[in-house]
């Protein structure tokens, strides 16, 4: 397992690129999720509904081997019934296509694919896999690519236009069904290779609505199709919204620059969008790859980026809970940016400690399989760097209670659709056994631990809470301080009257 142990430079940043650089880089980016990190929690890494490649595919042999249990010990005829809406949605695409037969509909992806120069279709897809997939024949493989991929294309084309839904399509006539789908097609070892969806999805596209007629906006690209329709899950939404609304506007939708359908959502929150902006128009007209400078994250003040990866003690990156740092009168304020990565820590003056600045997170019942199968790529993709595991580090050492998630909560940093009690355990073991050799926020945690060490502000919140709590205190302490004017006023001008007698 890869612990990127290179410098760093992320691929899902690059927006100009030459294809041929990137075809290098793109290999070997699906994984088996290492035992260390599955132990965790093993139904975080394992498709309920759905077997998307070749993985799960062949599940009911796995588990023998394996002796699991559980999910992993379940036979490929849990997915029986996807297997039936996969080739119901292929059926679909075929019949749209003047009647095509599978094998006709394969030959011409392959037709297509090989006419780019850059390999055989089949070769290009295999390379894809971390492993070895010498037990799956070329035929099987090649129909399994297009099945799989059909199946994706069709839910997604269907989830952004109801039109498409047939009156007895078993996922979206059932409320919960397509959220679950969205669970399995996250996880690292469901992943298809982009390459296979792309050349799919383009000649199904072409292939319906040709060069005359006006194409679907929400068709135009795979991305925005794919963003606007995990859109519905919380943990996503804001981050696919910008991502979107940033790819619309700059008319740079990066298709052939993604790994697979995790990757596209890792750049969706990952990526700042201001500083795909800046780079965009500073690199218009160029080729290459950007520094590793130009994808750090955002911390600091006034925008400024003052954190890059760098090499730390695993103690540097401590930082203390919510609730620790609002005794010593820091403050959280919900912030509204585009990555929700962009942390941000605002000093304050004499009496008044600074404000740490965080996006909202919405943390719902799929939001810890998701940062599981992030977390897992970037330990085991050598083109990616730490931030979503620094993320997950930061955020686990603010919520350590039931009272830090309450914190939080109550100043709507964090949206919880779970309990307290759940919402802190989301956090707590996500970069369990994860060696972090780089942190990502840490000139943000030493400005922070900065202030909380400052005794004055400590014993100014101890004031406020004590003192300011409510407005019977407040009236209280006001009264106080009357009187005492008043009687330090009449002691003072009794000495006098007394002086000049």
């Amino acid at each position: 397992m890869s612990a990127n142990r290179k410098t760093g430079r992320d691929h899902t940043v690059i927006d100009i690129i030459d294809d041929r650089k990137k075809s290098k880089i793109c290999k070997k980016c699906i994984f088996r999720v290492p035992n260390v990190l599955r132990r965790q929690n093993p139904e975080a890494y394992t498709p309920d509904v759905v077997s998307i490649g070749p993985f799960h595919h062949y599940r009911q042999k796995r588990g023998k081997e394996d002796g699991n249990g559980g999910k992993e010990g379940k036979c490929e005829e849990d997915f029986q019934l996807m297997e039936r809406v996969k080739n119901s949605y292929l059926n679909e695409i075929l019949a749209d296509m003047r009647n095509i037969t599978l094998e006709e509909l394969t030959t011409k992806v392959i037709e297509l694919s090989d006419q780019k120069n850059e390999g055989a279709f089949e070769e290009r897809a295999r390379n894809f896999y971390a492993e070895p997939l010498d037990h799956i024949s070329s035929k099987d493989f090649i129909e399994m690519m297009i099945v799989d991929g059909c199946f994706l294309v069709q839910l997604f084309r269907k989830s952004n236009d109801p039109k498409l839904r047939a009156f007895d399509d078993r996922v979206f006539n059932m409320d919960c069904m397509f959220h679950f789908l969205c669970h399995d097609i996250l996880l690292l070892e469901n992943q298809l290779p982009w390459i296979v969806i792309h050349s799919l999805y383009g000649y199904i596209i072409h292939s319906l609505y040709g060069h005359t007629v006006d194409i679907n906006p929400s068709e135009a690209s795979l991305s925005i199709l794919i963003l606007k329709a995990l859109s519905v899950l919380p943990s996503l939404k804001h981050s696919c919204a910008t991502y979107k609304t940033h790819l619309k506007k700059n008319k740079c939708h990066c298709d052939a620059h993604v790994l697979h359908i995790l990757d596209l959502v890792r750049a969706s929150i990952v990526i700042p969008l201001t500083t795909i902006e800046e780079r965009a128009h500073k690199a218009t007209g160029k080729e290459g790859i950007s520094s590793p400078e130009e994808h750090q994250v955002h911390t600091g003040n006034k925008g400024k980026r003052d954190n890059k990866a760098v090499h730390v003690d695993p103690d540097q990156h401590q930082i203390r809970t919510a609730t620790a740092l609002s005794k010593a009168d820091i403050k959280f304020e919900k912030v509204e940016r585009e990555s929700i990565m962009d942390i941000r820590f605002n000093k304050g003056g004499w009496f008044r400690n600074g404000i740490l600045e965080i996006p909202q997170l919405n943390v719902g019942m799929s939001s810890e399989t998701l940062f599981r199968n992030l977390i897992a790529i970037e330990q085991c993709y050598h083109g990616y760097s730490n931030e979503i595991t620094s993320y997950a580090i930061f955020m686990d050492n603010l919520i350590s209670s039931n009272e830090d998630m309450e914190l939080l909560c109550k100043q709507k940093v964090i949206g919880n659709w779970m309990s307290d009690e759940d919402g802190c355990k989301f956090f707590s073991n996500l970069y369990k056994d994860i060696p972090h050799e780089k942190f990502y926020y840490v000139e943000l945690c030493e400005k922070v631990n900065d202030c909380y060490r400052s005794k004055w502000f400590t014993w100014l919140a101890l004031l406020k809470s004590e003192k300011f709590s409510n407005p019977w205190r407040i009236l209280a302490f006001g009264i106080g301080i009357i009187v005492l004017t008043l009687t330090s006023w009449n002691a003072a001008n009794n000495i006098r009257i007394h002086w000049h007698k």
